[in-house]
């Protein structure tokens, strides 16, 4: 029986070689799609859940409260993991760590590696970093000790053994104890080397235990069991009443935050390592079920319209004694055996595929995530069966249901000729791709504003040169600059700690916020040089700059950002000489420069200060528009011969900027792409229906022909039903992909406007496709002879 059920599915699907073509085609691009977006969203829910303790680790954050605001950081500071550990039975270890930008130098080998963190010697138990050499219970124990990766390894020793060697790093030798596997890149922080905390400890002794506002650092705690969070949160304010003096400034809480949502929740303030967006997880994923969604009508849209062909044999099943329930079996049984088919090629198209997906996403996904082939044909199986079901049901249901009576009658094959489903299935079709093409229009949109945006700052044609605060260069930095400004093509140079596009430092300082009172905050500072502000052109709203003929300014002089003295309470005139103290001696604020964003727009402009400091970690060279490469090369030239010691390694500002808008630009693509081939799925549908639709009124197109219509006439009753139906999903794509595309918009603090344009553009290219499909059929049946449509009658 089930042999028979099969053999005649087959010749159903040979006999209907166009129909079956179209349902394969659309069936294996919808899932190669789908395998594709789901092999991302797989990868990015998998972010740091390979760590075997990942369920009892969590990071320590902040919610600190000034008194001007609320901060939401996360980071920590260094008492808080040793003060957990001594007064919550449930933590069993901590780890904490710091980011440090160095110059690793070997021999004739030197590099920045900017991925080095300092770390407790617990990392290795807490975290599953394996070691292929040393042992991880004493690889950090020791002061000025150093774990590298095995990347890291080969690029300074080669395939020699590097456990007990020397690196130069910055001004000190640290001696290699071990080798780590390299990190996995579903983590969300990323490193090259880990330096024993002991190192810094050995430097800041007094301040370890006592700091309790240097928020300069990643605490993890590792608790007994996952059920233990609660009594830690559940006594955390009596730990900081016990701890921490409450003044001005003050910890409301210090959440406890699991290591696995790390990634994907919204980011607080000096995030370690990459964030993912778990608003672009949802929008791919739709976009993915879209697809999926617009292969499976079709496959119901062409299975219930052909069903007319196939009523007689129905009806003669029937006759015969077949049961619905052995017909419905033998039409599922046709809908799976097709989706089998689909579902082979369309892991083969994804296979093919996957290189262009990873490059366009710029990952490194691949099928192991099925760790064994048994795991992936099982996984096609069933999704073949769940979609064959899905897709079938409804036809099979349908046809199955008609009586031997109504089959027999001489307007039989009219019974499917005013579906009312079928119409509704197609209209969700170009529904689906109007909103596509309209969010994928609105993103792009949105970020050409981004990057368009009047920053407040100039990043073009901007050379970031890193110095790591050499001793050379800090000691020698004006006639270093003075040197580079002689070099052909060189408009400026401004020296800095950060730059824009990176974390500034937030450190603790007091500031005369109301006359004759100091009040605590926590704000970002960026050291800088006496260039900084001209050079970047970044405008003064009242004040001055730092003057090199004033000695004074280098210790005792502050310039305040807009928004800090807005927050503050003050206007830009009355901001200027109040107090400020800030590690050192206290100042006065000199200056107040108007906002500029030296983060992205996914951020608010939060307070920033600038301040003096002769060690600089990084140069901003702005160059003439002319001829840059060249430019380029004479400015290497001069810097190996000015910083020898130094790797002339260097970003441009506008590109480094631009990378804190890579996740947005990578869904712009995707979304592109799958946008294109959810309309080349749909078409493929309307293809197959515009099909059924000439075959069954070929009598009705001659006689109109006989009574003198034309062949624009014709063509335009064919066409007029698809019309009719996408302009009904045009009305139901706009409030849907407003709604989409808003909460993506949520994202960023600017935003474009979500006007008419994108969903016109949309509405028309999708009617524009819809109809160069329809036309070349529609032009077939218009212009052949009636004659051989009505010879029959």
């Amino acid at each position: 029986m089930l042999k028979n059920y099969i053999l005649t599915a087959i010749r159903s699907l040979l006999r209907n070689k166009g129909f079956s073509t179209i349902n394969i085609l659309g069936l294996s691009i919808g899932l190669a799609s789908f395998i594709l977006i789901s092999l991302y969203v797989y990868h990015e829910l998998s972010f740091d859940r390979y760590h075997v303790k990942a369920d009892r680790i969590f990071r320590i954050v902040e919610n600190l409260r000034t008194e001007n605001e609320m901060l939401f950081q996360s980071t920590s500071s260094p008492p808080m993991g040793p003060f957990m550990l001594k007064d919550f039975p449930e933590v069993e270890s901590y780890v904490r760590f710091q980011q440090w930008n160095l110059l690793v130098t070997k021999d004739d080998k030197a590099f920045y590696e900017p991925d080095s963190f300092i770390a407790d010697s617990t990392v290795f138990d807490v975290f599953s970093f394996p070691l292929v050499k040393g042992n991880p219970k004493t690889a950090l124990t020791q002061p000025y000790s150093v774990v590298v990766t095995e990347s890291m390894a080969k690029k300074y020793f080669g395939d020699a053994n590097p456990v007990g060697q020397m690196l130069k790093m910055d001004d000190d030798q640290f001696k290699v104890t071990g080798v780590a596997k390299d990190v996995p890149d579903n983590s969300h922080f990323q490193f090259n080397c880990l330096i024993s905390f002991s190192t810094w400890s050995s430097r800041n002794k007094q301040n370890e235990m006592r700091a309790w506002f240097w928020n300069g650092f990643h605490t993890y705690v590792l608790l007994r069991d996952k059920q233990a969070v609660a009594k830690v949160r559940s006594g955390m304010a009596k730990f900081i009443s016990r701890n921490v003096e409450k003044g001005g400034m003050y910890y409301e809480d210090l959440p406890l935050q699991p290591l696995a949502s790390i990634y994907l929740e919204t980011p607080r303030s000096w995030e370690n390592g990459k964030r993912g967006s778990v608003n672009n997880i949802y929008i791919l994923s739709i976009i993915a079920l879209f697809i999926l969604a617009i292969a499976a009508f079709n496959y119901v849209n062409l299975a219930t319209a052909r069903a007319s062909r196939r009523l007689k044999e129905v009806g003669l099943r029937k006759v015969l004694g077949a049961q619905r329930r052995t017909l419905i079996a033998q039409f599922l049984g046709e809908s799976i055996i097709v989706s089998l088919v689909s579902s082979v090629m369309g892991v083969a198209l994804a296979w093919i595929a996957l290189p262009v997906f990873n490059e366009l996403l710029e990952t490194s996904l691949s099928f192991s995530v099925f760790t064994s082939p048994v795991y992936l044909v099982a996984a096609v199986v069933l999704l073949a069966i769940t979609l064959g079901l899905i897709s079938g049901a409804y036809p099979a249901l349908v046809i199955s249901g008609f009586q031997p009576l109504q089959i027999f009658r001489p307007a039989a094959g009219s019974m499917f000729s005013q579906q009312r489903f079928r119409k509704v299935l197609v209209t969700a079709q170009f529904a689906i791709s109007i909103t596509l093409v309209a969010g994928t229009l609105l993103v792009f949109n949105q970020l050409t504003m981004v990057r368009s945006r009047d920053l407040g700052f100039t990043k073009d044609a901007t050379l970031i040169l890193p110095t790591n605060g050499d001793t050379v260069i800090t000691k020698h930095l004006d006639a270093i600059k003075n040197e580079l400004m002689k070099v052909d093509g060189v408009v400026s140079i401004a020296g800095s700690s950060t730059v824009p596009g990176q974390p500034s430092n937030n450190l603790y300082s007091e500031i005369e916020v109301t006359e004759g009172k100091m009040s605590p905050t926590n704000i970002n500072t960026n050291f800088v040089d006496h260039d900084f502000i001209p050079g970047y052109e970044i405008k003064m709203l009242a004040g001055r700059n730092f003057d090199r003929n004033n000695k004074a300014d280098d210790t005792t002089a502050f310039i305040l950002n807009e928004t800090a003295v807005k927050d503050f309470g003050w206007t830009p005139e009355n901001a200027i000489g109040r107090k400020v103290r800030q590690q050192g001696p206290s100042g006065r604020v000199i200056g107040v420069v108007k906002d500029y964003h030296y983060v992205s727009l996914h951020h608010a402009v939060a307070p920033l200060m600038l301040r003096l400091a002769a060690r600089v970690g990084r140069l901003a060279i702005r160059l003439k528009s002319e001829n840059i490469p060249a430019t380029v090369d004479r400015v290497g030239e001069t810097w190996k011969i000015l910083a020898p010691n130094l790797p002339y390694t260097f970003t441009f500002l506008d590109q480094q900027y631009d990378k804190q808008y890579k996740a947005d630009a990578q869904l712009g693509r995707v979304a592109s792409v799958f946008s294109g081939l959810a309309i080349f799925v749909g078409c493929l549908g309307l293809l197959g229906l515009t099909s059924f639709s000439v075959e069954r009124r070929v009598k009705e197109i001659g006689i109109r022909k006989v009574l003198g219509a034309s062949i624009q006439n014709v063509m335009l009753l064919i066409a007029r039903e698809f019309v009719v139906l996408i302009g009904i999903a045009f009305l139901v794509a706009v409030p849907v992909t407003s709604y989409l595309v808003g909460q993506w918009l949520n994202n960023f603090t600017e935003h474009v406007a979500i006007g008419a344009w994108p969903f016109l553009a949309a509405g028309l290219s999708v009617l524009a496709i819809a109809c160069l499909t329809i036309s070349w059929l529609s032009f077939n049946a218009a212009s052949s002879n009636p004659t051989q449509a009505l010879r029959n009658e």
